[in-house]
Protein backbone atom coordinates (compact mmCIF):
# COMPACT_ATOMS: atom_id res chain seq x y z
CA UNK A 1 0.00 0.00 0.00
CA UNK A 2 1.78 3.21 -1.15
CA UNK A 3 2.48 5.99 1.32
CA UNK A 4 2.52 9.77 0.14
CA UNK A 5 3.37 13.04 1.85
CA UNK A 6 0.79 15.54 1.51
CA UNK A 7 2.48 19.07 3.01
CA UNK A 8 0.70 22.40 2.78
CA UNK A 9 2.51 25.95 2.21
CA UNK A 10 0.70 29.31 3.98
CA UNK A 11 1.14 31.11 0.25
CA UNK A 12 4.40 30.36 -0.99
CA UNK A 13 4.05 26.55 -2.50
CA UNK A 14 5.08 27.70 -5.60
CA UNK A 15 8.30 28.86 -4.13
CA UNK A 16 8.72 25.50 -2.75
CA UNK A 17 7.88 23.59 -5.75
CA UNK A 18 10.40 25.69 -7.43
CA UNK A 19 13.39 24.71 -5.21
CA UNK A 20 12.15 21.07 -4.97
CA UNK A 21 12.61 20.86 -8.58
CA UNK A 22 15.98 22.48 -8.71
CA UNK A 23 17.13 20.64 -5.80
CA UNK A 24 15.83 17.61 -7.07
CA UNK A 25 16.62 17.85 -10.55
CA UNK A 26 12.90 17.40 -11.42
CA UNK A 27 10.90 18.91 -14.50
CA UNK A 28 8.29 21.58 -13.30
CA UNK A 29 4.91 19.75 -12.93
CA UNK A 30 1.30 20.44 -13.64
CA UNK A 31 -0.04 22.52 -11.39
CA UNK A 32 -3.59 23.42 -10.37
CA UNK A 33 -4.77 26.79 -9.29
CA UNK A 34 -7.80 27.92 -7.09
CA UNK A 35 -8.88 30.03 -10.22
CA UNK A 36 -8.86 27.15 -12.26
CA UNK A 37 -11.77 25.55 -10.29
CA UNK A 38 -14.97 26.60 -11.06
CA UNK A 39 -16.47 29.76 -8.64
CA UNK A 40 -18.59 28.68 -5.96
CA UNK A 41 -20.97 32.32 -5.26
CA UNK A 42 -20.69 31.32 -1.29
CA UNK A 43 -17.06 30.78 -1.17
CA UNK A 44 -15.47 34.00 -3.67
CA UNK A 45 -12.01 34.06 -4.35
CA UNK A 46 -10.18 37.51 -4.73
CA UNK A 47 -7.55 37.83 -7.73
CA UNK A 48 -4.50 37.11 -5.68
CA UNK A 49 -6.38 33.67 -3.86
CA UNK A 50 -6.68 32.73 -7.82
CA UNK A 51 -3.29 32.49 -8.44
CA UNK A 52 -2.68 29.98 -4.96
CA UNK A 53 -2.04 26.09 -5.90
CA UNK A 54 -4.91 24.12 -5.29
CA UNK A 55 -2.96 20.85 -6.17
CA UNK A 56 0.63 19.45 -7.31
CA UNK A 57 3.13 16.72 -6.95
CA UNK A 58 6.62 15.25 -7.41
CA UNK A 59 7.35 12.06 -7.57
CA UNK A 60 11.23 12.72 -4.88
CA UNK A 61 12.97 9.30 -4.61
CA UNK A 62 10.34 7.16 -5.71
CA UNK A 63 8.09 8.84 -3.45
CA UNK A 64 4.96 10.89 -4.07
CA UNK A 65 4.93 14.29 -2.39
CA UNK A 66 1.65 16.58 -2.88
CA UNK A 67 1.50 20.01 -2.38
CA UNK A 68 -1.27 22.96 -1.79
CA UNK A 69 -1.05 26.24 -0.72
CA UNK A 70 -3.80 26.40 2.52
CA UNK A 71 -7.20 27.79 1.15
CA UNK A 72 -8.20 31.60 2.10
CA UNK A 73 -9.90 31.23 5.05
CA UNK A 74 -9.03 27.95 6.39
CA UNK A 75 -5.86 28.48 9.44
CA UNK A 76 -2.39 27.35 8.90
CA UNK A 77 -0.86 26.19 11.12
CA UNK A 78 3.17 25.82 11.21
CA UNK A 79 3.80 22.16 12.43
CA UNK A 80 0.10 20.73 11.34
CA UNK A 81 0.86 21.24 7.58
CA UNK A 82 2.22 17.65 7.24
CA UNK A 83 0.24 15.00 6.35
CA UNK A 84 0.82 11.37 5.67
CA UNK A 85 -1.97 9.83 2.77
CA UNK A 86 -2.32 6.06 2.35
CA UNK A 87 -3.96 5.43 -1.37
CA UNK A 88 -5.82 2.20 -2.13
CA UNK A 89 -8.65 0.90 -3.81
CA UNK A 90 -9.60 -1.63 -1.42
CA UNK A 91 -11.39 -0.81 1.46
CA UNK A 92 -10.33 -3.46 3.64
CA UNK A 93 -6.84 -2.79 3.60
CA UNK A 94 -7.46 1.10 4.78
CA UNK A 95 -9.42 -0.28 7.66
Amino acid sequence: MPLSVYVNFNGNCREAINFYTDVFELEKPKIMTFGETPPDPNFPLSEEAKKLIMHTFLIINGTEVMFSDVPPGMPFIAGNNISLVVVSKDMDEIK
